[in-house]
């Protein structure tokens, strides 16, 4: 061993006084395990008197190779390990105890117990009754090791028991096994023994080619992110999203600016300045999904009774009405325009029976129809609905009511309102307002009515 070590200085001057150095005390250590082994140290630290013996045996090996500083490591570990040896072998001498035996004291020795004579004391032995197979392998436990590399075949028949391999080499790592395709798995590992492993660093264990490592569709050999899905149109690379909107550059229209994410349009990607395009920005616009004006601070210009004044400028938001007067309705002698209806104050009246209009007060209120119809452009639609009490049959009522209601209309065309603003039905007896068992009740439900329908 030392003309190794003196080539080894030889060849790396700059080791020399490093490698003498570890050379001397490797010759301390040495003596030191031996003094070990001696005083029981087999018994009593087989652990550490191991660790002592193989690093020296490895710092040995270093220092033969003309590594000083690996071997410098292994030196160190061996000095330590040797050292605890040393102190736990002290009290490895058989023990002594006094008896007395009548004729005075006896010294008697208490020798440790070893029951299956494997050199490890039963107090620390885990398999007292099993001795060591001292192979080389876990020995300092005391149980024996029928399968060191655990690859299933016993150490009794196995050709490598320090080495994983199956029993069809005798436990020696399958190197001369059948590889069909030259992939170097073995065919009895290879789940594609006739198809070549491709070796590129994903799944090459299994022994099949992978050409499309993340499955995303796009060989490899094309594919520009091999081990990350993403889509054809991007080289199998994932798509990225440069403002974290959310939303892919692929599909973003504004892929460099954010997505303000308030409800409108939001999958476009691009940020919403002015939602309803008012021109009003939304930061400062109290209604940003419904265009406005400036005098509402972005809101709609509402005109709630549809009179075609808006409610901020409509005295009467609530009734339709006309400009001049200021959103509300204008004031007839017979009538109240409301929302849904327009409200007689008096009837029209017929004659018995007859669907002939008669007095001077039911041509007031059908001029005073006809003047608002002409008032108020916003009213669409006026069903003009005739009504009777239940004398009678329900079907000559049903007739007469309709005929009143017609003539009702035509009143009102001659008063030159569109008829296509108005329909006329006549519901007979069937919506009575008032009981007609009283000629009171009856002359109530005897009534033409004005809805407003659009």
């Amino acid at each position: 061993m030392r003309p190794l070590l003196l080539l080894g200085c030889a060849l790396l001057a700059t080791g020399c006084v490093s490698g003498r150095q570890l050379m001397a005390d490797a010759e301390v250590i040495s003596t030191d395990v031996e003094r070990a082994r001696r005083n029981g140290a087999m018994q009593c630290a087989p652990v550490d008197l191991a660790q002592a013996e193989a690093h020296l045996e490895f710092g040995q090996g270093e220092l033969n190779q003309g590594n000083s500083g690996r071997a410098a490591e292994h030196i160190e570990l061996a000095s330590a390990a040797a050292k605890r040896a040393l102190e736990a072998s002290r009290n490895c001498a058989s023990k002594q105890v006094v008896v007395e035996d009548g004729s005075g004291p006896v010294v008697v020795k208490v020798t440790p117990s070893d029951r299956d004579g494997d050199g490890i004391l039963d107090d620390v032995d885990q398999c007292p009754d099993e001795p060591e197979d001292m192979d080389g392998f876990q020995d300092q436990d005391g149980c024996p090791d029928l399968d060191n590399d655990g690859d299933g075949v016993l150490d009794s028949e196995d050709r490598c028991p320090l080495a994983y391999g199956p029993a069809e080499t005798q436990g020696c790592p399958a190197v001369d096994m059948p590889d069909a395709d030259g992939d170097g798995i073995p065919d009895h590992l290879d789940k594609c023994p006739n198809a070549a492993e491709d070796m590129d660093g994903f799944e090459d264990d299994d022994g099949c080619p992978d050409p499309d490592n993340d499955g995303d569709g796009l060989l490899d050999s094309v594919d520009k992110c091999p081990d990350v899905a993403g889509p054809p149109t991007n080289y199998g690379c994932p798509i990225v999203d440069a403002d974290g909107d959310g939303i892919n550059d692929d599909v973003d229209q504004c892929p460099n600016e954010p997505e303000d994410m308030d409800g409108f349009e939001d999958e476009d990607g691009c940020p919403d300045i002015d939602n309803d395009n008012d021109g009003i920005p939304d930061t400062l616009d109290k209604c940003p999904n419904e265009a406005g004006i400036a005098e509402l601070q972005g809101c709609p210009d509402k005109d709630s009774d549809g009179d075609g004044i808006p409610d901020r400028l409509d005295a009467c938001p609530d009734q339709p009405g006309i400009e001049a007067e200021k959103g509300c309705p204008k004031q007839y002698a017979t009538i109240v325009v409301k929302q849904d209806k327009i409200e007689i104050k008096q009837q029209i009246n017929f004659r018995s029976g007859s669907a002939s209009i008669t007095g001077k007060g039911s041509a007031a209120v059908i001029d005073d129809v006809a003047q608002a119809m002409a008032d108020n452009p916003q009213i669409r639609k006026l069903r003009i609905e005739g009504h009777t009490d239940s004398q009678g049959s329900a079907s000559s009522n049903l007739k007469l009511s309709q005929r009143r209601a017609e003539a009702v209309m035509l009143a009102l065309i001659k008063r030159k309102v569109d008829p296509a603003r108005m329909i006329a039905i006549g519901y007979g007896e069937e919506q009575p307002i008032e009981d007609n068992s009283t000629a009171a009740g009856r002359a109530a439900n005897r009534r033409t009515e004005f809805t407003i329908v659009e």
